[in-house]
């Protein structure tokens, strides 16, 4: 019988492990929806080898996957050892292993794809939460390659979902960073794919504490990502430097959120947080509404990038209801909320609370007037109804120093006084 030639033996190692089962190991059996694999990625055609100690160079890997909520497939990644020193198994400082990496979930943070357990990531077998594989054999000497084997399971809300990766020599140095990733696609249960969630804007760096849990972390991105999407796609605007996203577990802080031009916070523990009032029964999600609250705080980082100084001035009511506008828009659009709801969810807060001119939200927010649900209906559903843009073109005027009620007549075409006036008679039929 004839031998296979390398490649041969690599695709054919790269189908032969992608085998779809439940979570529990068996053969996966969903009535409607059918998990799959794309095609592998070959190996590129020449490699550096004999560089001086530890190195690694990336060898080929299996291909992304579509599965169906709570499945459960194996992947493969293989690096070429391109260095001058062997990787040894179990040896602290000589084995070889594949370690979590940014941009998500970021380095040595847990993955909601898969892990040991801890830090809620699922039980997939890996070495340890931030760990997805060991080097499969005892020793893999200067250009050999390894193939490292790693399972993932598909949450239960479908989506997008990314697993960056890098290898690293554990206790000695991280080794090449090739730009390595997986990209999972969950389906709808009647096997239909979801929009595809957007990958994450260029700027945006995260700055993961301890003990964050791969939910939390997974929510920021996928948040972050959304709002920015829909800027790109529908306001414009760019970030023009570097921001930071802090994601920790707090002290007793007076807010969960909090942005400014340079980044934002999330402070996972804090009640509104782990339980938003927005979420619920007859609305939406937790995951969804903290996806959102992720998005809201990342538009006002955009609305301090805008002009020279930013639109991070000017009335309250506009500064928190642009972001929520745009959030929340964003989130219907990709199909995490149903606008209905959103509109049901609307006009119950805003019928209930104490009703004030929204003349008086431009310097106060009192919490028994649903501040941010009277701020979203201005924005969302009168201010601006038709292009998304006038919003950035008011950003762009007060952030280049045209005060605001001047800024707010061009970019919206009337006056504040005449836009209050028609607000408070929409509001009065709004909430009937």
């Amino acid at each position: 019988m004839g031998t296979l030639s390398r490649s041969a033996v690599i695709a054919l190692v790269l189908v032969s492990v992608l085998l779809p089962r439940s979570s529990d190991g068996s053969s996966a059996v969903v009535s409607t929806c059918a998990s799959s694999v794309g095609p592998g990625i070959p190996p590129p055609a020449r490699v550096t080898n004999g560089l001086p100690g530890f190195h690694a160079a990336w060898y080929g890997q299996s291909g992304y996957m579509a599965l169906c909520p709570g499945t459960r497939a194996t992947a493969t990644v293989a690096y070429h050892n391109s260095g001058s020193l062997g990787w040894v198994q179990g040896r602290m400082g000589q084995a070889a292993y594949l370690g979590t990496w940014r941009e998500e979930p970021g380095q040595d943070q847990p993955s909601v794809l898969g892990g040991d357990g801890t830090r809620g990531s699922p039980q997939t077998g890996w070495p340890r939460f931030d760990r997805l594989a060991a080097q499969p054999a005892a020793y893999v000497g200067p250009v050999q390659v390894a193939w490292f084997r790693f399972d993932i399971q598909a949450p239960q809300t479908p989506g997008t979902y990314r697993l960056g990766i890098r290898p690293l020599v554990e206790g000695a140095r991280w080794l090449e960073d090739f730009g390595v990733f997986w990209e999972v696609t969950v389906l709808h249960p009647d096997g239909s794919a979801p929009r595809r969630t957007p990958s994450g804007p260029a700027n945006v760096f995260y700055d993961v504490g301890d003990g964050v849990s791969a939910q939390d972390i997974h929510e920021v991105h996928e948040g972050v990502a959304r709002a920015a999407a829909f800027i790109s796609d529908s306001v414009g605007g760019v970030l023009k430097r570097p921001v930071a996203v802090r994601i920790y577990i707090g002290m007793d802080e007076v807010v969960c959120c909090l942005a400014n031009a340079n980044g934002f916070r999330i402070v996972v523990n804090h009640r509104t947080w782990r339980a938003p009032p927005a979420a619920g029964p007859d609305t939406w999600s937790a995951p969804a509404e903290r996806s959102e609250i992720a998005g809201h705080e990342f538009v006002h980082v955009w609305q301090g990038h805008q002009g020279t100084v930013g639109c991070l001035n000017g009335p309250i009511w506009l500064v928190e209801g642009m972001p929520e506008s745009i959030s929340y828009r964003a989130v219907v659009r990709d199909g995490l909320i149903r606008q209905t709801a959103l509109d049901a969810f609307e006009k119950e807060w805003v019928s209930s609370a104490r009703s004030v001119p929204l003349r008086d939200l431009e310097t106060s927010f009192p919490n028994d007037v649903h501040p941010y649900n009277v701020s979203w209906l201005a924005v969302d559903r009168v201010l601006a109804p038709g292009s998304q843009g006038a919003l950035r073109a008011y950003c762009e005027r007060v952030g280049n120093g045209v005060p605001w009620r001047t800024a707010f007549a061009q970019a919206f075409g009337e006056s504040v006084d005449s836009f209050y006036s028609r607000f408070e008679a929409y509001r009065a039929q709004f909430v009937r």
